[in-house]
């Protein structure tokens, strides 16, 4: 079995810090406020400030009640913006169990080096 991981980037980004940054800038661009917001969840204005400083891990019950409030979705909302920079590294771990497994890895990176514009070829 061949595993993917990959690695570089804004996408070590923590799901939690995604939804914080986003809610903190939509609440700007509405001219939103704390109290606004705590009033549209229920609760209370320093549980609002709590959550938006990263104190907690947010459940994907809130997640889901901050992105309904925003009138955007929950995938929007946990989707980062952030252009990457860094190339990705593709890093597998375990073995291929046939020359077949090896033929179609090797066919992905083409069409990956090729989608990409790539000159080399990723190894």
């Amino acid at each position: 079995m061949i595993r993917f991981l990959l690695i570089g980037g804004e996408y070590d980004m923590k799901t939690n810090d995604i939804v914080i940054n986003k809610i903190i800038n939509w609440l700007v661009a509405e001219d939103k406020s704390h109290e606004w917001f705590a009033k549209q969840l229920g609760v209370s204005k320093a549980l609002v400030g709590f959550m938006l400083k990263g104190d907690c891990t947010l459940k994907s019950e809130r997640i889901e009640q901050f992105a309904r409030i925003m009138g955007i979705t929950t995938k929007e909302l946990v989707h980062t913006d952030a252009i990457i920079e860094d190339q990705l590294t593709v890093n597998l771990l375990g073995e291929f169990s046939n020359r077949r497994s090896k033929r179609e890895l090797d066919s992905l990176l083409f069409a990956i080096n090729d989608y990409l514009g790539l000159k080399e070829q990723v190894k």
